[in-house]
């Protein structure tokens, strides 16, 4: 019986044990902080709003190379939360970046995607892109916003999201596809087609400017510059409109996005001179002599910019006469085998015979 006695007590003692621990764990249960609590303080004050501290966040993380993996244990894999309940995208718009983000095209394609917001770039660049009290890392470093000389340039070059990226800002001919802002290079592509043979002097003719077929912005933020691709087509300058035939034609270009194609354009042909206002009435053989009216697609390439697809071999209302001897009239402008010697004379505007210009 006392046996029976002894152990019921240590089982009674047993059981208020097991209570008493289990009451316990219950209450420290109920006060730790659940994982996404905001109550669990790992950083110091410092750490997130005192950009001057040496122990902000920011400072602490250019001291490591700016290397964000052991922020993941708590923010997460994605820098959204994780444990801490935090996402570090509450104070930063883009960063802490992924992996690679300022190598090839990671941070190109992440800023179109979000139509450039490079507002996000300044808050930790600073306002020049030339390093803030943020993140005191320049954006013009080598590997980064440099041209092939290593010369810094601003982030909001035109060259930076389109034309050749290592290229001088002063370059004119780098502003222009290839490449285009999602990182074609094909001039298949209607983001690059014929973009370089507009623009070089010695393509076709005289070079197009941008003006000529685009809205140029002043700057990066200026309204209607960054939305939605493609990007519009819109006639402002003079070529492609140029009034011809003595005041009686003025060509009304204009673009079908969906074509690829420019229609009724001064360059491509839609001219025409009278035979009573020329000096070379001899070269007629009609009252007029008109051009093709072409319609090239963009992308077409060289196909669509034969010699003679603009204006004819010789063009409608020009008396016949063979290819060799356009240079008889038209020298130091047409070789006599037919091949342009003076591209700057070449769909410039003017009538170009017997050395002396003229106008349509």
């Amino acid at each position: 019986m006392r046996t029976n006695r002894s152990l019921s007590s240590i089982t009674a003692a047993l059981l208020l044990l097991v209570a008493s621990v289990l009451t316990s764990c219950s209450d420290l249960k109920t006060t730790l902080p659940p994982a996404t609590s905001n109550n669990l303080q790992v950083h110091d004050d410092n750490w997130d709003n005192n950009a001057a501290s040496a122990s902000f966040h920011g400072a602490y993380l250019k001291s490591i190379g700016w290397q964000t993996s052991e922020c993941k244990t708590c923010h997460g894999s994605t820098y959204t939360g994780g444990t801490s309940g935090k996402s570090c995208f509450k104070c930063h718009a883009s960063y802490p970046h992924v992996s690679g983000f300022s190598t090839g095209t990671t941070h190109g394609t992440y800023l179109y995607n979000l139509n450039y917001p490079l507002s996000s770039c300044q808050t930790c660049h600073g306002t020049a892109y030339a390093g803030g009290t943020i993140a005191n890392v320049t954006c013009m470093r080598s590997g980064c916003h440099v041209d092939a000389t290593n010369t810094p340039r601003s982030p909001e070059s035109c060259n930076t999201c389109h034309g050749d990226f290592t290229a001088a800002a002063s370059n004119f001919l780098a502003s222009a596809p290839p490449k285009s802002v999602t990182g074609a290079t094909a001039t298949s592509v209607r983001g690059v087609g014929a973009h370089q043979k507009h623009l070089a002097t010695n393509a076709m003719g005289v070079a197009v400017k941008c003006q000529e077929c685009h809205a140029v912005p002043a700057q990066v933020s200026s309204a209607g510059h960054l939305g939605t691709l493609p990007a519009e087509v819109v006639f402002n300058d003079k070529l492609a409109p140029l009034p011809t035939g003595s005041g009686t034609l003025v060509p009304k270009p204009s673009y079908d996005p969906s074509t690829l194609k420019c229609n009724n354009t001064y360059c491509h042909g839609n001219w025409r001179v009278r035979k009573a206002t020329s000096t070379s009435q001899f070269a007629y053989s009609d009252s007029l002599m008109v051009g093709l009216n072409y319609s090239p697609a963009w992308t077409n390439g060289s196909a669509d910019a034969t010699c003679g697809s603009c204006h004819g071999l010789p063009p409608k209302g020009h008396i016949a006469v063979p290819l060799s001897t356009c240079g008889s009239c038209h020298f130091g402008i047409v070789s006599t085998d037919g091949k342009i010697i003076d591209k700057t004379k070449h769909i410039n505007g003017k009538i170009n015979v017997f050395d002396q210009e003229y106008s349509f």
